[in-house]
């Protein structure tokens, strides 16, 4: 059986709800991605719960009072900020994921008004770029928990997907951002983690 074949059995059994894998012709429509393994460190951060469906204005107005905390309470900011989607793409229906800023900091920090601190856990991320903005990122999951995690035998371990916004925050929407998506993996402990395993069952 071709490989194309094998993946889209996958797709059509794995249904993220929400996303194009529903469509039996999805497997052509998403595309690929380029994936690799990365170590990300443990650190603690400095959040903001975003509204769903937030702009481009209100995650630089996010970033921009998460900077101001850091600055007021003298810590150091060991990373650039990132938004989160607290969900599994893979499980959850879209209308249940919620979204926050996050900033990684170092240093003794406090609450401040809705401003909270986070632990962000390191460990095993899968990252990806896509340069096509948010309306994108149900593309990237489709092929990150369609085809890149079954093939490499590995699951999502905790639902919590980083996002970095690397190119055009400054535009009037994040239609034409560049993102850069983290998804924290373990290896599959599920009975069927290769596309295709039970085809034939």
């Amino acid at each position: 059986m071709a490989s194309d074949e094998i993946t889209q059995r996958h797709l059509d059994k794995l249904r993220i709800r929400g996303a194009p894998t529903t469509v039996p012709t999805a497997v052509a429509s998403v595309g690929s991605y380029d994936a690799e393994e990365i170590w990300r460190q443990t650190s603690r951060a400095l959040a903001l719960p975003l509204e769903k469906g937030f702009s481009a204005a209100a995650l630089r107005a996010a970033f921009d009072k998460l900077r101001a905390v850091a600055e007021q309470q003298k810590l150091a900011v060991v990373e650039e900020p990132m938004f989160a989607l607290k969900g599994d793409p893979s499980e959850d229906p879209p209308h249940t994921w919620t979204y926050e800023a996050v900033l990684p900091i170092r240093g003794a920090a406090k609450p401040d008004g809705d401003v909270t601190i986070r632990r962000v856990e390191g460990g095993m991320h899968i990252a990806t770029v896509t340069p096509r903005g948010v309306g994108d990122l149900s593309k990237v999951y489709v092929h990150l928990f369609g085809r890149f995690f079954p093939a490499h035998k590995q699951q999502i371990m905790r639902p919590y997907v980083l996002h970095r916004v690397i190119a055009g925050l400054d535009k009037d929407t994040l239609d034409l951002a560049a993102i850069s998506v983290f998804v924290p993996a373990v290896l599959s402990i599920k009975p069927v983690a290769v596309p295709g395993e039970s085809a034939e069952a």
